[in-house]
């Protein structure tokens, strides 16, 4: 089990947020859709899973702004993996 934080940051053409957002929100679905557990920060979305099932994922989800139009898309993803496997409620349950 890893987790994964992800930020999918569309670029180009789009000329404000409330475009941005609807592309952002396309890529929560997909999200949603895989049925792995994740958690929506404000700056990121966490995804907890298998290895191969969040890397995957990742490169769906990065692929979705240009699906929607985007020319340019940033995608940032930090993967936390422990021995034995760690979950998000592992990395909380401290501050929860």
């Amino acid at each position: 089990m890893v987790l994964a934080d992800v930020a999918v940051m569309p670029l180009r053409p789009f000329t404000g947020e409330e475009e941005m957002y609807k592309v952002v929100d396309k890529c929560i679905e997909k999200i949603q859709e895989s049925g792995l557990k994740y958690e929506i920060g404000a700056m990121s979305t966490t995804i907890e899973g298998d290895f191969d099932e969040v890397f995957d994922l990742i490169k769906i989800i990065h692929r979705i702004p240009f699906e929607l139009g985007c020319e340019r898309v940033i995608t940032v993803a930090r993967v936390d993996e422990k021995a034995g496997g760690l979950t998000i409620d592992d990395k909380l349950r401290n501050h929860r």
